[in-house]
């Protein structure tokens, strides 16, 4: 029989190598667009190739750009969105991607937003040529605001806030496409989260296999916390939701901060910023899929001084391998870290700063994740652009 010592030897020495083996390798930071063309809150999906596919807005005039990387430079950024119609842009919320294989997916909400709908519009070639725009919601009478989109095997699921007119009543609502329409929007804040969602916080619906789920920011009684609600048929009914942030945040302002997830197995893994304890923070959670019970949630990086800000998370992985990236202001300087682990939430790491610049402001990143790669891209305020840098595991073994 095994000495109870040694095994605990073992289990001490196999995890020392593996925080020592594993490391990561980051790539130069490179430019995505071009003087001129805007750097508000980029986006990222990854197409058949691991290739970044990047959207990006610029407000005035209002457009939505993309660029693909080869990774030694990213292609002239071509304008999605069709003549004529504009899309609604600002540092803080925007447009959505969505990748599967080459087959890539953009949703953004038009202007005027009191009157103008959600479209879609869909790359066959991993980026580079974009098609006509496709409406999400109907001619329902209500206003649209804030899309999100997944991609599953059948087509995107688009989540989005609905208002009657003059913005009353917000609650988040998802459609999904089937053959070549969207199907009528679904509830899924109601009748699972008391009162009304938070009116200037984007959500965000992820989706893998027959799981699609609404993550959403509630505002009922001005207790601003995440909620989520699941779907176990691609989205066409959303029969549970739960609370997934105990965090109690009791605000009577809007935070303009949503939360970010992805669907991994039967786990949901997330992040979100939360006011409720020595300042804005950033937290992590993991819940069942199906289910949406609840399991560990904590701080991303704990112990930190109440003056510095954190915000905008978001997150990508596989299994336990996870990587989440946010802003974080200290003063004047604002920055975007990025923390990860191979063994889940309870490994990761200290944060890094992603920017090698580090005057200005650099804002709003977003994150992708395949085959041992985080990509992640950013604005660069003071440079009016947004940047792209590669982190790579180096012996992640796990």
């Amino acid at each position: 029989m095994r000495h109870p010592l040694l095994l605990v030897l073992f289990v001490l020495f196999s995890l020392a190598l593996r925080s020592q083996s594993t490391a990561v390798n980051w790539s130069e930071a490179m430019d995505v667009g071009q003087s001129g063309l805007g750097y508000l809150r980029p986006r990222i999906a990854l197409n058949g190739e691991d290739n970044p596919v990047v959207i990006w807005g610029r407000s005035s005039p209002a457009a939505n750009f993309v660029s693909v990387g080869n990774g030694g430079s990213f292609s002239s950024p071509v304008e999605i969105n069709p003549a004529g119609i504009q899309p609604s842009v600002a540092d803080w919320m925007g447009s959505g991607i969505a990748a599967n294989g080459n087959t890539i997916w953009s949703v953004f909400k038009a202007l005027p937003e009191e009157v103008s709908p959600c479209y879609v519009v869909r790359s066959d070639d991993g980026g580079y040529t974009w098609g006509d725009t496709m409406r999400v919601d109907p001619f329902d009478g209500l206003v649209s605001r804030f899309p999100s989109i997944a991609v599953n095997a059948n087509g995107p699921v688009v989540q989005y806030m609905q208002f009657t007119s003059g913005y009353l009543e917000p609650r988040q609502v998802v459609a999904r496409m089937t053959g070549s329409e969207f199907m009528a929007p679904v509830q899924v804040s109601a009748p699972f989260s008391t009162g009304e969602v938070c009116d200037c916080c984007m959500g965000q619906i992820v989706a893998a296999g027959e799981n699609a789920i609404a993550l959403y920011r509630n505002a009922g009684s001005n207790i601003r916390v995440i909620w989520g609600s699941s779907s176990t048929d691609e989205g066409a009914s959303f029969p549970t939701g739960a609370l997934l942030d105990p965090t109690d945040w009791n605000l009577s302002a809007c935070p303009s901060s949503g939360p970010a997830g992805f669907i991994d197995g039967d786990s949901l893994r997330y992040v979100w910023m939360s006011g409720a304890t020595n300042g804005n923070k950033v937290y992590f959670g993991s819940a069942v899929a199906n289910d949406l019970a609840t399991g560990s949630s904590g701080l991303v990086h704990p112990d930190q001084a109440q003056g510095l800000q954190q915000n905008f998370p978001r997150i990508a992985g596989h299994a336990d391998t996870i990587g989440v990236v946010w802003q974080q202001s200290f003063g004047s300087q604002t920055e975007v870290l990025f923390s990860w682990s191979i063994s889940g939430f309870q490994g990761l790491s200290i944060p890094d700063t992603v920017n090698s610049t580090l005057i200005g402001g650099q804002k709003t990143p977003d994150i992708a994740f395949s085959n041992g790669a985080f990509h992640i891209v950013w604005s660069e305020v003071s440079a009016g652009t947004v940047r792209y840098r590669k982190a790579t595991l180096i012996n992640a073994t796990g």
